[in-house]
Protein backbone atom coordinates (compact mmCIF):
# COMPACT_ATOMS: atom_id res chain seq x y z
CA UNK A 1 0.00 0.00 0.00
CA UNK A 2 2.69 1.87 0.76
CA UNK A 3 4.66 1.01 -2.01
CA UNK A 4 1.85 2.26 -4.56
CA UNK A 5 1.13 5.54 -2.64
CA UNK A 6 4.87 6.21 -2.98
CA UNK A 7 4.92 5.58 -6.84
CA UNK A 8 2.04 7.95 -7.49
CA UNK A 9 3.93 10.76 -5.16
CA UNK A 10 7.01 9.94 -7.38
CA UNK A 11 5.05 9.95 -10.61
CA UNK A 12 3.13 13.49 -9.77
CA UNK A 13 6.50 14.92 -8.76
CA UNK A 14 7.97 14.12 -12.06
CA UNK A 15 4.97 15.46 -13.91
CA UNK A 16 5.53 18.66 -12.09
CA UNK A 17 9.13 18.83 -12.48
CA UNK A 18 8.47 18.13 -16.64
CA UNK A 19 5.67 20.70 -16.61
CA UNK A 20 8.03 23.61 -14.58
CA UNK A 21 10.48 22.37 -17.09
CA UNK A 22 8.52 23.01 -20.29
CA UNK A 23 6.65 26.55 -19.08
CA UNK A 24 10.72 27.63 -18.07
CA UNK A 25 11.18 26.84 -21.72
CA UNK A 26 8.54 29.03 -23.02
CA UNK A 27 9.40 31.62 -20.81
CA UNK A 28 13.42 31.51 -22.14
CA UNK A 29 12.03 31.26 -25.49
CA UNK A 30 9.98 34.34 -24.70
CA UNK A 31 12.49 36.33 -23.24
CA UNK A 32 15.13 35.33 -25.79
CA UNK A 33 12.50 36.39 -28.86
CA UNK A 34 11.93 39.80 -27.22
CA UNK A 35 15.17 40.70 -26.69
CA UNK A 36 16.42 39.32 -30.36
CA UNK A 37 13.52 41.71 -32.17
CA UNK A 38 14.38 45.03 -29.51
CA UNK A 39 18.33 44.44 -30.29
CA UNK A 40 17.62 43.89 -33.86
CA UNK A 41 15.31 46.23 -34.75
CA UNK A 42 17.86 49.26 -32.19
CA UNK A 43 21.00 47.97 -34.33
CA UNK A 44 19.24 47.77 -37.67
CA UNK A 45 17.27 50.38 -37.66
CA UNK A 46 14.82 48.54 -39.79
CA UNK A 47 11.91 46.26 -38.50
CA UNK A 48 12.40 43.14 -37.36
CA UNK A 49 12.91 40.19 -39.59
CA UNK A 50 13.61 36.46 -39.04
CA UNK A 51 13.98 34.17 -41.97
CA UNK A 52 11.70 36.74 -44.45
CA UNK A 53 8.89 36.34 -41.89
CA UNK A 54 7.58 39.62 -39.76
CA UNK A 55 5.32 39.86 -36.76
CA UNK A 56 2.64 42.44 -36.72
CA UNK A 57 -0.16 43.21 -34.82
CA UNK A 58 -3.35 44.14 -36.11
CA UNK A 59 -5.08 47.31 -34.73
CA UNK A 60 -7.76 47.53 -36.35
CA UNK A 61 -11.11 45.59 -37.27
CA UNK A 62 -10.87 46.03 -40.75
CA UNK A 63 -10.03 42.60 -41.73
CA UNK A 64 -12.41 40.83 -39.24
CA UNK A 65 -14.02 38.20 -38.84
CA UNK A 66 -10.70 37.03 -40.79
CA UNK A 67 -8.73 38.97 -39.09
CA UNK A 68 -10.10 40.45 -35.34
CA UNK A 69 -8.62 43.10 -34.06
CA UNK A 70 -5.56 42.32 -31.25
CA UNK A 71 -4.20 39.49 -33.46
CA UNK A 72 -0.73 38.92 -34.31
CA UNK A 73 -0.21 38.16 -37.88
CA UNK A 74 3.02 36.65 -39.14
CA UNK A 75 3.83 37.98 -42.84
CA UNK A 76 6.21 36.18 -45.23
CA UNK A 77 8.11 38.91 -47.10
CA UNK A 78 6.81 38.67 -51.10
CA UNK A 79 7.41 40.19 -54.42
CA UNK A 80 4.71 42.05 -55.92
CA UNK A 81 4.37 39.60 -58.96
CA UNK A 82 3.66 36.50 -56.45
CA UNK A 83 0.88 38.20 -54.80
CA UNK A 84 -2.79 36.80 -56.56
CA UNK A 85 -5.97 37.82 -55.96
CA UNK A 86 -7.72 36.64 -52.81
CA UNK A 87 -4.14 37.03 -50.93
CA UNK A 88 -4.08 38.78 -47.50
CA UNK A 89 -1.38 41.37 -47.88
CA UNK A 90 -0.09 43.88 -45.43
CA UNK A 91 1.60 46.97 -46.98
CA UNK A 92 2.97 50.53 -46.29
CA UNK A 93 0.50 52.80 -45.82
CA UNK A 94 0.30 56.20 -47.88
CA UNK A 95 3.70 58.02 -47.08
CA UNK A 96 4.88 54.77 -45.01
CA UNK A 97 2.92 56.20 -42.42
CA UNK A 98 2.03 52.20 -40.81
CA UNK A 99 1.19 49.62 -42.47
CA UNK A 100 -2.06 48.26 -43.54
CA UNK A 101 -3.52 44.37 -43.90
CA UNK A 102 -6.11 43.92 -46.42
CA UNK A 103 -7.20 41.50 -49.18
CA UNK A 104 -6.13 41.91 -52.76
CA UNK A 105 -9.44 41.84 -54.58
CA UNK A 106 -7.95 42.83 -57.86
CA UNK A 107 -4.31 42.17 -59.36
CA UNK A 108 -3.15 45.38 -61.94
CA UNK A 109 -0.73 45.02 -64.49
CA UNK A 110 1.02 41.61 -63.26
CA UNK A 111 1.43 43.23 -60.12
CA UNK A 112 2.73 46.54 -60.46
CA UNK A 113 -0.41 47.45 -58.45
CA UNK A 114 -3.58 46.37 -56.66
CA UNK A 115 -7.01 46.57 -55.69
CA UNK A 116 -7.21 46.46 -51.64
CA UNK A 117 -10.15 45.95 -49.60
CA UNK A 118 -11.06 45.07 -45.83
CA UNK A 119 -13.09 42.02 -45.69
CA UNK A 120 -15.27 44.51 -43.08
CA UNK A 121 -15.47 47.04 -45.40
CA UNK A 122 -18.53 47.85 -47.79
CA UNK A 123 -16.31 49.10 -50.19
CA UNK A 124 -12.62 49.14 -52.02
CA UNK A 125 -10.05 51.15 -50.77
CA UNK A 126 -9.71 54.43 -52.72
CA UNK A 127 -6.78 54.08 -54.10
CA UNK A 128 -4.51 51.87 -56.21
CA UNK A 129 -1.80 50.04 -54.28
CA UNK A 130 2.00 50.88 -55.76
CA UNK A 131 3.22 46.88 -55.81
CA UNK A 132 6.80 48.64 -54.50
CA UNK A 133 4.76 49.28 -51.24
CA UNK A 134 3.66 45.28 -50.77
CA UNK A 135 5.78 43.56 -47.37
CA UNK A 136 4.27 40.58 -48.27
CA UNK A 137 1.61 37.80 -47.76
CA UNK A 138 -0.30 36.97 -44.19
CA UNK A 139 0.37 33.05 -43.89
CA UNK A 140 -0.94 32.94 -40.37
CA UNK A 141 -2.75 34.85 -38.01
CA UNK A 142 -3.08 34.17 -34.24
CA UNK A 143 -5.93 35.99 -32.52
CA UNK A 144 -5.33 37.79 -29.36
CA UNK A 145 -1.62 37.40 -28.78
CA UNK A 146 -1.22 41.26 -30.01
CA UNK A 147 -2.48 42.32 -26.39
CA UNK A 148 0.09 39.88 -24.80
CA UNK A 149 2.77 40.91 -26.89
CA UNK A 150 1.92 44.79 -26.50
CA UNK A 151 2.62 44.09 -23.13
CA UNK A 152 5.50 41.66 -22.65
CA UNK A 153 7.15 44.18 -24.94
CA UNK A 154 6.41 47.30 -22.99
CA UNK A 155 8.69 48.31 -20.03
CA UNK A 156 6.38 47.05 -18.00
CA UNK A 157 5.98 44.19 -19.36
CA UNK A 158 9.94 43.29 -19.40
CA UNK A 159 10.28 44.45 -15.43
CA UNK A 160 7.19 41.59 -15.02
CA UNK A 161 9.18 39.28 -16.98
CA UNK A 162 12.29 39.78 -15.49
CA UNK A 163 10.86 39.72 -11.73
CA UNK A 164 8.26 36.36 -12.75
CA UNK A 165 11.93 34.98 -14.15
CA UNK A 166 13.47 35.76 -10.64
CA UNK A 167 10.83 34.54 -8.36
CA UNK A 168 10.69 31.56 -10.68
CA UNK A 169 14.63 30.67 -10.00
CA UNK A 170 14.21 31.57 -6.21
CA UNK A 171 11.13 29.47 -6.07
CA UNK A 172 12.00 26.04 -7.84
CA UNK A 173 15.46 26.43 -5.68
CA UNK A 174 13.00 26.70 -2.51
CA UNK A 175 10.72 24.14 -4.11
CA UNK A 176 13.88 21.67 -4.36
CA UNK A 177 15.18 21.82 -1.10
CA UNK A 178 12.32 21.21 1.08
CA UNK A 179 11.50 18.41 -1.21
CA UNK A 180 14.98 16.94 -0.41
CA UNK A 181 14.38 17.74 3.17
CA UNK A 182 11.02 15.98 3.15
CA UNK A 183 12.62 13.53 1.80
CA UNK A 184 15.77 12.88 4.30
CA UNK A 185 13.10 13.04 7.12
CA UNK A 186 11.10 10.32 5.20
CA UNK A 187 14.09 8.26 5.58
CA UNK A 188 15.01 9.09 8.65
CA UNK A 189 11.87 7.76 10.03
CA UNK A 190 11.65 4.53 7.78
CA UNK A 191 15.10 3.53 9.19
CA UNK A 192 14.10 4.57 12.90
CA UNK A 193 10.52 2.40 12.33
CA UNK A 194 12.47 -1.05 10.77
CA UNK A 195 15.52 -0.52 14.05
Amino acid sequence: MRNSHVQKAGIANKLMKLLGNILFALYMIIMIGLIFITAQSRFTGREPSLFNHRLYIVDSGSMSPTIIQDSMIIVKESEPQDIKEGDIITYYGSQNSGKVTHRVVEVQEQGKSFITKGDANQTNDPLPLDGERVIGKVIFAIPFVGMIFRFLSSIHGIISLAILGAFWIVGSKIFVSHRNQNKHSQQTMEINESH
